[in-house]
C-alpha cells in the first residue's frame, strides 16, 4: 500500500514537472489575443489539447516554417518600436540599451554621440544583410546594434 501511494505521488509530481516545462497557450498569448481568438472560452481539456499540439508543432514543424514562411519573415523583419528605459546619454563606444519592452541591445561601435533624454523612443530595423540599426526617433541619429537579451 505504501509503495502504491508513493508511486501515485511520484506520478503526480512528474506530471506537474512536465507541465511546468511545457508551454501553456494562456501564458503565451496576451489578454487581447486570448479574447480575440476565443481561447478563453474553451474548457481545460480543450486548452490542454491545444497545448499538446503546440509542443508537437514546436518540436516538429516550427523551424521549417520559420525559414520558409513569408508571413513569419514579414513579422521578423518588421521594425521594433519601443523606448530606452530611463536616462539616455547617447553612446560612447560599446554601449548597452535596455528597452521598455524588456529587450537589451548593444552596440560594439567606437563612435560617440552625446544626447540627454529620458525614455527616448527608438526604432530598430533590420536590413537585407540581417544587421540591426537603432534610431533615436527624436533626433534621427542611428547606430548598428545586436540583441543581447
Amino acid at each position: 500500500m505504501i509503495r502504491l501511494s508513493f508511486a501515485a505521488v511520484l506520478i503526480v509530481c512528474m506530471q506537474i514537472a512536465i507541465a511546468a516545462d511545457n508551454p501553456d497557450i494562456r501564458v503565451l498569448m496576451t489578454t487581447e489575443e486570448l479574447t480575440a481568438s476565443g481561447i478563453g472560452r474553451l474548457s481545460d481539456d480543450e486548452i490542454e489539447a491545444i497545448n499538446r499540439w503546440l509542443v508537437r508543432y514546436t518540436a516538429q514543424d516550427a523551424g521549417e516554417i520559420m525559414d520558409s514562411s513569408p508571413a513569419v519573415q514579414e513579422i521578423s523583419n518588421a521594425p521594433i518600436r519601443s523606448a530606452i528605459d530611463g536616462q539616455f546619454n547617447g553612446w560612447d563606444g560599446p554601449t548597452r540599451f535596455r528597452l521598455k519592452n524588456g529587450e537589451v541591445w548593444e552596440t560594439s561601435s567606437t563612435r560617440r554621440y552625446s544626447y540627454s533624454a529620458v525614455d527616448p523612443e527608438v526604432e530598430i530595423t533590420r536590413n537585407w544583410m540581417g544587421i540591426h540599426r537603432m534610431r533615436i526617433l527624436e533626433t534621427g541619429r542611428a547606430i548598428n546594434v545586436r540583441l543581447v537579451e
